[in-house]
Order: structure tokens, then sequence, then C-alpha cells
């Protein structure tokens, strides 16, 4: 078993459904224009986006995975903490980026390569920094372990 996260592109029509009808159950993925799953990969991604980078920047990039802002958090921040995971399972929880997140983004991710991902890949400092899945190697090319996690559907 390994943690993935999934980012959903939706159309504005389906982002206001969403707004109005949170409480009606989980989000359908077949209502998203597009996704792209990140298996096993996102937190070892985010470290080497993040590292090197001023704290206002590396906030920005911890949003791609963890995004502030939601529907349902309210209702979640409530909850015990045991109570917790099942409201999240229950497809109540949306974390969303908001227009002006995404275009900071779009503007950061514009400036990343492979290269660059490749530079900033090292075994030994995600393991020693405990990011998951702590089993990061360099017996292949560094960039199989973060870029061959990613799927998508266009």
């Amino acid at each position: 078993m390994s943690q993935s996260a999934t980012l959903y592109r939706v159309s504005q029509a389906i982002f206001r459904q969403l707004e109005q009808s949170i409480k009606e159950g989980p989000f359908d993925i077949d209502s998203a224009k597009s996704y792209t799953i990140f298996q096993g990969s996102f937190m070892g991604l985010e470290f080497i986006l993040s590292k090197g980078q001023d704290a206002s920047t590396a906030k920005l990039v911890s949003e791609i995975f963890n995004p502030s802002q939601s529907f349902g958090g309210e209702e979640f921040k409530s909850l015990a903490s045991e109570d917790r995971f099942d409201f999240y399972e229950s497809g109540k929880l949306i974390p969303y980026l908001d227009i002006a997140t995404i275009s900071k983004l779009d503007e950061f991710l514009g400036k990343v390569s492979e290269t660059g991902i490749d530079m900033n890949y090292d075994s030994k400092e995600l393991n020693n920094n405990g990011i998951y899945p702590e089993v990061w190697h360099d017996d292949n090319a560094p960039n199989t372990h973060i870029i061959n996690g990613i799927s998508w559907k266009i």
C-alpha cells in the first residue's frame, strides 16, 4: 500500500456545483476534465520543488498537494481526531486551489525542468528527512522515482 495524491481539473460549472452540493457525497471523478495521480511520489516531489526556495515559495509549493482551502473544511475541523479520517474518506472534504494560487503555481512550475528535479534529487536527503516512502535509492535514474509515479487522464 502506498500514499497517492490526485489533482483534478474541473470546469467552473462543476466547481460551483461542488460548492453547492458538498453535503450530497463524494466527488464524481467522471466530471473532471482531467486528472493526474501522483502514486507514492508526491511528498518527494514537494520536497524537491521546495528545496532551496524561500518560505513563501515553499508555502506555495505545499499548496499543490495540501491546499489550505476546502469545501467541508469547517465541519472537518470541528470533528474529533478519530472521526476525521472517516469524514475525509466520505468525499465531503474537497480541498481546492483558487485561481490566484493556480496562476502563481503556473508561473513557478513554468521555470521547473526535469533536469532541475534530477539535480535536486538526493535519496539520502529524502530518507533522512523522513519523506514518504523513506525507501528512496539511487539504483535507477533519479527521475524514475519521482516522474514514473505520475499518471494522468487528459
